[in-house]
């Protein structure tokens, strides 16, 4: 098999809770990384599952924007 790289542009919206925006745009690059070994595998299972002759091999993540805070809803407390 030959292996091929491609580059796709993608938007994410990650929605976080917390005290302010600026923790929570901390937060945001954490979960923008790249999936684990197991998450590529379960795809890779589901391709062969599908009769597709394909495998991922890696996948990497480039932020390439600040994240920009685009909703700010409070979150009322739980009613007892």
């Amino acid at each position: 098999m030959t292996e091929y790289s491609f580059e796709v542009g993608v938007r994410a919206v990650v929605r976080v809770r917390a005290s302010d925006p600026d923790a929570a745009r901390k937060l945001v690059e954490t979960v923008l990384g790249a999936p684990g070994s197991q998450e590529i595998e379960l795809a890779n299972r589901n391709n062969q599952g599908l009769g597709r002759d394909a495998i991922v091999t890696a996948v990497d993540f480039v932020q390439k924007t600040p994240a920009k805070l685009v909703a700010d809803k409070k979150m009322r407390p739980a009613s007892a």
